[in-house]
């Protein structure tokens, strides 16, 4: 596994991983949705991403809707803050029938895209309502599809 995950704090989820790009195109590659339907797909080969609607401005809001073997997972948020190419706040709310029927309160991710010698480094931090609710998003095997995602990704620029 590339991607790097830990438990800063007691509700808190954070990730990071190195591609060989610039910051402005894994930036492109996170928030132009044509692009994020090629690779933010998970473990899964035969997922299909349904919905990739992407406003990202501040005020603005995203929805992201996959079907597969387990069934629909939809991510909803809103664009709280953005700062081009390298910081974007968001809120975010997971539903559907992939995740047990259950609707989890918001969260809130911070993406940082942090640019040194032609490697960005981007790292997300994901602050959830509660301990039991980031254990439960880290039990769903979410370091699994994370990981898968960004593998493609990073196979832009291999």
């Amino acid at each position: 596994m590339q991607t790097r995950f830990s438990l800063p704090d007691d509700t808190s989820i954070a990730y990071e991983r190195d591609f060989a790009a610039p910051a402005s195109e894994v930036w492109k590659a996170y928030t132009d949705p044509e692009i994020v339907r090629t690779w933010m797909l998970g473990p899964n080969p035969e997922t299909e991403f349904r919905t990739c609607e992407m406003d990202v401005r501040p005020g603005g809001a995203f929805r992201w809707e996959w079907v597969d073997v387990d069934g629909e997972l939809i991510i909803a948020g809103d664009v709280l803050e953005v700062e081009a190419p390298h910081r974007l706040v968001t809120t975010e709310r997971m539903s559907g029938s992939a995740m047990g029927g259950m609707d989890f309160p918001p969260s809130t991710n911070t993406v940082t895209l942090t640019e040194a010698d032609g490697i960005t480094t981007m790292r997300t931090v994901t602050v959830y309502a509660s301990r039991e609710i980031r254990d439960g998003a880290y039990a769903s095997g979410m370091d699994v599809g994370v990981d898968a995602s960004f593998e493609r990704l990073a196979s832009r620029w291999a």
